[in-house]
């Protein structure tokens, strides 16, 4: 006899796992803090150093979010972003672009060719960058 309450299924354990996030920075002074503030949030912090890197780590490992550098020698983060759009595997993979470069229009384009979100490096806080990071993995789900 159903007693007309809702009722919550349990998590699951894809609900509980550690969210796998891949931090593509070629300044480690950027990408190694980053990795312990998400391992504090409770996710996988994984970090490269370089377009080429990221590449190679999705081909092997999905991660459930990237946060990629927009300017990085070799492979920027543009072109990273366009490979991993032309992939049905990657193509809904959510991917923020994160630079120092802060031009609207800049930002703009980022978006239009395939980024989830776009940050500005030095305007994002610790706690502003935890509340995006989980709306983004919520959503992703």
């Amino acid at each position: 006899m159903s007693s007309g309450a809702d009722t919550i299924d349990p998590p699951t354990a894809e609900d509980t796992r550690p969210k796998t996030i891949l931090i593509v920075d070629d300044s480690l002074d950027t990408a190694m803090p980053m990795a312990r503030m998400l391992s504090h949030f409770g996710h996988r912090g994984m970090y490269v150093t370089s377009g080429e890197a990221a590449l190679e780590f999705v081909s092997k490992q999905l991660p459930d979010l990237m946060l990629l550098d927009v300017m990085m020698p070799g492979i920027d983060g543009m072109e990273v972003l366009r490979t991993l759009r032309s992939d049905p595997r990657t193509a809904n993979l959510p991917v923020v672009l994160f630079s120092a470069i802060s031009d609207p229009e800049y930002k703009a384009h980022a978006l239009r060719k395939g980024a989830t979100d776009f940050w500005v490096k030095a305007s994002v806080d610790f706690d502003e960058l935890r509340f995006r990071i989980e709306r983004l993995l919520e959503n992703g789900d």
